[in-house]
C-alpha cells in the first residue's frame, strides 16, 4: 500500500533520458533518438511515451493600452507512442526512434552561431503518477537553399543582424505557412543611400520540393514593401539562387 501511494504521488518514480543520434540536423529530414528509462524506486505501469518538437517564439500581448513582448514555447510536431510496460524497481528500458523533422521547422544555427532555440521534449506517461520528462537542445541548420539565398543576401552588401522565431503565419502569392510560428532573418545594409534599403526581413517557408522566400524591404521615405518568389530546391548554390533573388533585392 505504501509503494503504491508512492508512486500515485510521483516520489521515486522512473526516469527518461532521450539521446540524439545526429549531432546536425536539417528541417524535413528524419532523425534517430534512443529513449532510456530508468526504473525508480517503486515497481510502476508505463503506458507510453510522448514527443514533441518545440520552440521559443516571440509575441506581443496587450497590457493595458501598451503591447508587451515576450518569449512563449510553442509545440511545433508532436508524436505519440503507446505500449505498455511494467518496470522494476531499477531497471534500464531502451527504446529507439525515428522522427521526422517538418520542413517548416527555424534554424538554430548559423554559420557556426546559436540564431534560436528548438528542442524535442520527451514526456513519459506514468499509470497514476507524475509524467516525467526530458528537454534536449536541437542543433539544426538551414537547407542548402536557404544557406544559398543567405549567402547571396550577404554577398550583396547586406550584413545579418539578428534572427528571430515569430508567433504566427506567413502568407505570401505562391505559399503559405502551416506552422505557428516563422523564423526571420532581419539584415542591414553595410552602406546607406539617401532612397536605399534600410533593412531587410527575409522568412523561408519550405514544402519540401520548394523554398518560398519572402522579403520585406524597408526604405527610407518609402516604406515596407513585399516581394516573393519560390526557388526549387535542387537550387543549392549562390549562382544557381542569383536570378530568384536578386530581382526582389533591387
Amino acid at each position: 500500500m505504501l509503494k503504491q501511494l508512492l508512486a500515485s504521488v510521483g516520489i521515486g518514480k522512473a526516469k527518461v533520458d532521450t539521446l540524439l543520434l545526429s549531432d546536425k540536423l536539417q528541417a524535413g529530414q528524419t532523425f534517430d533518438i534512443e529513449v532510456v528509462i530508468q526504473g525508480g524506486d517503486v515497481e510502476q505501469q508505463l503506458q507510453g511515451l510522448e514527443f514533441a518538437v518545440m520552440a521559443s517564439a516571440k509575441t506581443e500581448a496587450d497590457l493595458g493600452e501598451s503591447e508587451v513582448e515576450y518569449n512563449k514555447s510553442v509545440v511545433l510536431q508532436s508524436w505519440q507512442q503507446s505500449f505498455s510496460l511494467l518496470i522494476q524497481p531499477g531497471e534500464t528500458v531502451t527504446k529507439q526512434f525515428t522522427l521526422d523533422l517538418h520542413p517548416e521547422v527555424p534554424a538554430t544555427y548559423l554559420f557556426g552561431h546559436q540564431i534560436s532555440k528548438v528542442w524535442l521534449q520527451t514526456g513519459l506517461d506514468i499509470k497514476s503518477g507524475l509524467d516525467a520528462s526530458d528537454k534536449d537542445g536541437l542543433t539544426i541548420e538551414p537547407s542548402k537553399t536557404q544557406l544559398a539565398v543567405l549567402k547571396l543576401i550577404s554577398d550583396s552588401g547586406y550584413r545579418l543582424f539578428k534572427s528571430d522565431i515569430e508567433f504566427g503565419g506567413v502568407r505570401a502569392h505562391e505559399f503559405m505557412s502551416h506552422l505557428p510560428c516563422y523564423q526571420e532573418y532581419e539584415f542591414k545594409p553595410e552602406s546607406r543611400s539617401l532612397f536605399g534599403a534600410r533593412e531587410l526581413e527575409v522568412t523561408f517557408v519550405d514544402n519540401g520540393t520548394e523554398t518560398g522566400v519572402l522579403i520585406e524591404v524597408d526604405r527610407a521615405f518609402l516604406g515596407d514593401g513585399y516581394k516573393s518568389t519560390s526557388i526549387p530546391n535542387s537550387c543549392t548554390t549562390t549562382e544557381s539562387v542569383r536570378s530568384y533573388i536578386e530581382p526582389l533585392l533591387g
